[in-house]
């Protein structure tokens, strides 16, 4: 027969000191004091449940009395007894709060912050576009918010705000990678439900018009360009990256950040490495004899630095895309005219033109300007697909630019 245990007194508990262990003074039913090496003293409740034995911690002594421990171990023994464990329930409780508080701290720019992270499928380029896209129309206005909070109201104010000044399309895109968002938050149990599926877009925006941009593909203009842009008395690097410009039809953002290690004069080729491309694919543009004459005039100015084209500020960092702007408006072409862009557009549209003759694909065109593949075939071209017919169109195009530029 099992000794009965002698129940605690307040005498008994007060004169028990610190041992060399940690040691137990039992009051029973699973009710005992625990008193440390330091002296502390500290209620347990031990029962068990579900089959095994469970430690249920009740405070410290004198903070919890004696008669106060006894009534708090009758209250849990009886909610033991009616199906429920006392220290699963707290850890579930303790749970809880951590989720909330955890939500508290989860703010709109915080979760922005973390799923742009998360998308590594993006070149650097577009992942720095979006990031200033938060940054200048959504985090000073709601992002400190905890995104929990944040209504159906609360985004369309933001996106309606972007719409007011004219940018229509930014306001739909602002809303498209809002929604990546939300839908992250709710992939990860910040959030409940998405407030921006909730957002019927046609209901809430106005719907953009498409546009192109601006061009010239009559040669007499070409010739007044190309010509305008060789006597052009601004920058040099400015006049230069210009230049360059028309016989590569590439992205003003990769002419501007182009560097002289991506540059391969042996193999008549520039590399552009997958981080500065849109579709985040190594991208490889031939280079004409021009092309690379153009380069070695370059070197005359920027040999030593990272970018070919430096800024006339800073030779150490990239000219901007307003530099290029402001040129081309200070030789008569106005933006609605014409922009660094559409370079791409006047050799798309030229290009298109002539090329079928030459037996020439209009897809060749699209690979070499680097457009999104839109079906499973294109998806699986490399850097080095139709390569050779790639040569020629470029080697075409360089040559029609030279015939129209000295055309009188």
């Amino acid at each position: 027969m099992a000794r009965a245990t002698e129940p605690l007194t307040d005498k008994g508990i007060r004169a028990s000191k610190p041992k060399e262990k940690d040691y137990k003074l039992f009051d029973g039913r699973g009710l005992f004091l625990l008193v440390t090496t330091k002296g502390a003293k500290r209620w347990r409740l031990k029962y068990r449940f579900d089959g095994k034995e469970k430690i249920l911690s009740l405070g410290v002594y004198p903070e919890i009395t004696l008669a106060r421990a006894r009534k708090l171990r009758e209250e849990f023994r009886e909610q033991i007894a009616n199906g429920t464990s006392p220290v699963d329930e707290r850890k579930a409780k303790k749970k809880k709060l951590n989720a909330l508080d955890a939500k508290k701290t989860n703010t709109l720019k915080k979760v922005i912050d973390e799923s742009l992270a998360k998308r590594n499928t993006l070149s650097e380029n577009y992942l720095t576009r979006l990031q200033n896209a938060f940054d200048n129309d959504v985090t000073p206005f709601i992002g400190k918010l905890s995104i929990e909070d944040i209504t159906k109201a609360d985004i369309l104010e933001v996106v309606e705000r972007v719409e007011q000044r004219g940018a229509i399309e930014s306001a739909h895109r602002l809303l498209t990678q809002l929604n990546r968002v939300f839908k992250y938050a709710l992939n990860k149990d910040y959030i409940e439900k998405n407030v921006c599926e909730r957002i019927d877009r046609k209901e809430a925006l106005k719907t953009p018009v498409k546009k192109s941009y601006p061009t010239i593909t009559d040669e007499k203009q070409i010739n007044t360009m190309l010509n305008m842009i060789d006597e052009y008395s601004g920058d040099f690097s400015t006049r230069l990256a210009l230049t360059f410009m028309p016989y590569v039809a590439s992205r003003p953002y990769n002419i501007r950040y182009a560097e002289w290690n991506e540059m391969d004069f042996e193999k008549k080729r520039w590399v552009i490495p997958a981080s500065k491309m849109k579709t985040n694919k190594e991208h490889i543009v031939p280079l004409t004899s021009r092309a690379i004459e153009i380069l070695k005039e370059a070197e005359k100015f920027s040999a030593g630095e990272k970018y070919i084209f430096p800024s006339f500020l800073h030779k150490h960092s990239p000219m901007s895309d307003n530099t290029l702007r402001r040129a081309l408006q200070r030789m008569g072409f106005p933006k609605e005219q014409f922009v660094p862009h559409a370079f791409r557009s006047m050799f798309s549209t030229i290009a298109n033109e002539h090329l079928r003759e030459h037996g020439i694909h209009p897809k060749v065109i699209d690979i070499q300007l680097a457009h999104s593949a839109k079906g499973k075939v294109e998806g699986a071209y490399n850097r080095a697909d139709y390569m050779e017919d790639r040569k020629i169109l470029m080697q075409w195009w360089s040559d029609y630019l030279d015939k129209i530029k000295g055309a009188k």
